[in-house]
């Protein structure tokens, strides 16, 4: 059987990265807390929540046992709370905007070398099941609840720059030109790509006006007009005129399946929550956790040390 063809790679760099995973991410998670709250329990909590969703399957009384662990041997420096305490702070609605201050923090230290981006939606299983397929369909069979990730990582280190997790789909293009606003904020933009989703005059619109250049998949039933909005017909022609070089730049987006991919291996393909709050607040937490893993490879790649570090 013939060989399957490898990309080469930085075998000690590589090596490098992964042996000091976890040495960085507990000098992380700290960094990162004092960065973003103020309030020592609050901080306390953040932190111990996000060592625990380092781990996709361990449950919150494990979860416990091995903070207070990591606490005895003083890897880490947090009041333990009680496993209840810490789902109970999960199912809060309200830390949900310090985790979106977290996801911006975690991602500043790439805008050095980050100018193109690209955005994709992916979904993500539940324990749960509906019943109303069941009866519609008057048969005994359930349909598996899924929540919908929206994501917009940098296409070189894929860094997730904003993060929408939403219990239903819909809105994509109206989460779309909020993702370009966040993003917009702390990185200096020159390419956007995006599927056939977000192929819409309003989405090239925003990204002409933060300086950017917009590359979608254009549908085949354009009728070749413009009408009101010139970035939209650029694009069209350009991806009709030349598909080859436009391909190039269209494909960036490639690594946003990348991203999906290494999120869902290391840190999980399914929330176990029932809450839509706490499911929500679970899934963000591990997003988190893989910007902090991309931090870890930065300070070794690229030689980047975060700011909230000093």
């Amino acid at each position: 059987m013939k060989k399957r063809k490898r990309w080469p790679r930085n075998e000690a760099l590589y090596n490098q990265v992964q042996e000091n995973e976890f040495l960085n991410f507990f000098e992380y998670v700290k960094w990162l807390g004092f960065k973003v709250c103020k309030n020592v329990k609050m901080r306390n909590y953040i932190s111990c929540l996000l060592i625990w969703h380092k781990f996709p399957n361990l449950s919150a009384r494990r979860a416990k046992s091995f903070l207070l662990f990591l606490r005895k041997f003083k890897i880490i420096n947090a009041t333990i709370p009680c496993f209840k305490t810490l789902c109970n702070y999960r199912a809060e609605p309200i830390i949900g905007n310090i985790l979106d201050e977290l996801i911006i923090e975690s991602s500043k230290p790439l805008s050095i070398i980050e100018c193109d981006f690209a955005t994709d939606a992916t979904g993500i299983r539940t324990n749960l099941f509906s019943s109303w397929y069941s009866i519609r369909c008057q048969k005994e069979i359930k349909r598996r609840d899924h929540l919908t990730i929206h994501i917009t990582t940098g296409v070189k280190s894929n860094i997730v720059t904003a993060l929408n997790v939403e219990t239903k789909s819909g809105n994509d293009n109206k989460i779309f030109r909020e993702h370009v606003n966040k993003t917009a904020e702390n990185f200096k933009i020159n390419e956007w790509s995006g599927d056939g989703r977000y192929w819409c005059k309003d989405n090239c619109k925003k990204i002409n006006e933060v300086g950017a250049k917009p590359y979608f998949k254009v549908w085949k039933n354009w009728s070749g007009k413009s009408r009101g909005c010139m970035p939209w017909k650029i694009m069209n022609l350009e991806s009709k005129n030349n598909p080859e070089e436009y391909g190039k730049h269209y494909h960036k987006r490639s690594n946003v399946e990348s991203t999906n991919h290494s999120k869902k291996v290391i840190h999980g393909n399914k929330v176990y929550s029932r809450l839509d709050s706490s499911r929500i607040n679970e899934e963000t937490l591990r997003w988190i956790n893989h910007n902090i893993n991309v931090l870890n490879r930065a300070k070794y790649e690229w030689k980047i040390n975060p700011k909230f570090m000093a």
